[in-house]
């Protein structure tokens, strides 16, 4: 049975993004439901403790943490995913070889060159890909 978080939670992120509903799984006490984007990078949402989780690609990001407000917590992970489905967001990922080094969320008109010297630099044994739902 879902917790009262995960519960309250699932149904706001299904209210605003209802195409989600067919592809939720119940656990004992959370949800998840993965979708693979047009790029062939996958979302996965999942629930656990106070938090929604948003995994995109070499990404994820939290929304609530501790003692969250499952509403407000599924209102901002469903932004985030109609953000990340419009192409409004992308994921920039730094890999060194082949190894990952890190990863964020992208305003899709940013620039993934680092700004500074020092920043290219640091980077300069990396390479960097932009991950985004459609490409």
């Amino acid at each position: 049975m879902l917790s009262p978080y995960s519960t309250k939670a699932l149904s706001i992120l299904l209210e605003l993004l209802p195409d989600l509903a067919p592809l939720v799984r119940m656990e004992q006490d959370h949800f998840e439901l993965t979708q693979v984007g047009p790029a062939g990078w996958e979302l996965m949402v999942s629930s656990a403790e106070e938090e929604v989780t948003v995994y995109f690609a070499d990404h994820h990001r939290h929304f609530g943490w501790h003692e969250g407000d499952p509403a407000d917590d599924a209102a901002d992970a469903a932004a985030y995913i109609r953000s990340l489905r419009a192409g409004e967001l992308g994921v920039l990922v730094w890999y060194e070889g082949t190894k990952l080094v890190s990863s964020w969320t992208i305003d899709a008109t940013e620039s993934p060159v680092p700004s500074t010297w020092f920043q290219r630099w640091w980077r300069r044994k990396q390479t960097c890909v932009i991950k985004k739902w459609a490409e």
